[in-house]
């Protein structure tokens, strides 16, 4: 017996209260206008608070996914879809694999097969408790080569559990101008759990590396290398420390514009930059020392610059003021004694003769 629709049964009630008029045939239908084009989203982007815990990018580069399934879709297209940089489409990605709602790698991603024991459902950790991880370890120097990686729920609750974790993460978003990279999201998550930096110090690491616009995972984690071996673990400590990286900076600078160099120095000649600063030697001096090394070898010679400078420290001249004073009372003492005049002052001249076959 063929099954009565609706539509049947509303026609043959009509038909018997209507007899004798027209039939009304009647239709229904629904006319989904914008709604025409839908796509599912999974409920576990909500159910596992993703909802609060993704950037905006992070969830327009899923529900752009999640509208076109079948496409094949580079990077480039869906930045210009959403409105987002490049580099943010692989960190999303990136996000989503670490959250377990998406596995897969090389441009094919798909739903895994036991969402419910995937990292993300793992219960949020609380990171309230005092931590207690010592600096310079082994342990703490290989987690920075690692391949950590903090899901997102166990992000959250290190920001939710503890305000100076959270105030670390605000900080970051405050001078990015905006949320930090789920990238970004692990480095510091390496820097304060991993290695055991206490998160005021990480913040002083933070915003020196914005400053000097070096903000990448992998320099912030270079300094923190340097910081871990330095015993960098207070404030007073990363102040100091931060004064000898920023002079290093600024005469690296200075000398590769004097050099007219476009590339880095060496890893020596670095060295020798960053022992300068240690100790407080100060750039005006330096700049004072490349004067004289041009003049009288008319090259560029670190050694040459180094044995002037570490001369001076000897001496105690720390600025070009105390070096000048210096340079008066050697031409009084000349003077007075009948020396002969040279054309730069004897402390210069007796450098020189003493340095110029560095």
């Amino acid at each position: 017996m063929q099954k009565k629709t609706i539509c049947d049964i509303i026609n043959k009630y009509l038909q018997k209260y209507f007899s004798g008029k027209e039939t009304i045939i009647l239709d229904y239908r629904i006319n989904l206008g914008a709604w025409r084009k839908v796509f599912a989203v999974p409920s576990c982007i909500v159910d596992n608070n993703h909802l609060k815990l993704a950037s905006g990018t992070q969830i327009k580069v899923l529900l752009y996914l999640l509208a076109y399934p079948d496409a094949s879709i580079r990077d480039e297209s869906i930045a210009a879809a959403i409105g987002a940089a490049k580099e943010d489409i692989a960190d999303a990605l990136l996000y989503w694999t670490n959250a377990g709602i998406l596995t897969g790698s090389e441009g094919e991603y798909y739903p895994p097969e036991h969402n419910t024991t995937s990292a993300a459902a793992k219960p949020p950790v609380s990171f309230a408790q005092e931590r207690t991880n010592e600096l310079s370890t082994p342990e703490a120097r290989a987690a920075l080569s690692s391949e950590t990686h903090f899901p997102p729920k166990i992000i959250a609750g290190a920001v939710n559990g503890d305000k100076a974790v959270k105030y670390l993460f605000d900080t970051y978003e405050r001078l990015a101008g905006r949320p930090p990279r789920h990238a970004e999201q692990q480095t510091l998550m390496i820097l304060v759990e991993e290695i055991g930096l206490p998160c005021e110090v990480t913040m002083m690491l933070v915003e020196y590396c914005f400053k000097i616009d070096k903000a990448s995972p992998a320099y912030m984690k270079a300094v923190a290398k340097d910081w871990i071996e330095a015993g960098i673990d207070d404030i007073p400590k990363a102040e100091a420390r931060i004064k000898v990286m920023h002079d290093r900076f600024n005469t690296e600078a200075m000398l590769r514009k004097k050099f007219g160099l476009t590339s880095s120095f060496s890893a020596k000649q670095k060295q020798t930059i960053a022992e300068w600063s240690e100790l407080g030697i100060t750039e005006p001096l330096i700049d004072e020392a490349y004067d004289i090394m041009i003049t009288n070898t008319g090259k560029l010679s670190f050694p040459y610059m180094d044995k002037i400078l570490r001369k001076w420290h000897s001496e105690g001249i720390t600025d070009p003021s105390q070096l000048e004073k210096a340079r008066k009372t050697e031409s009084g003492i000349s003077a007075s004694q009948n020396a002969p005049s040279f054309n730069t002052s004897e402390v210069e001249q007796r450098t020189y003769d003493k340095y110029r076959n560095l």
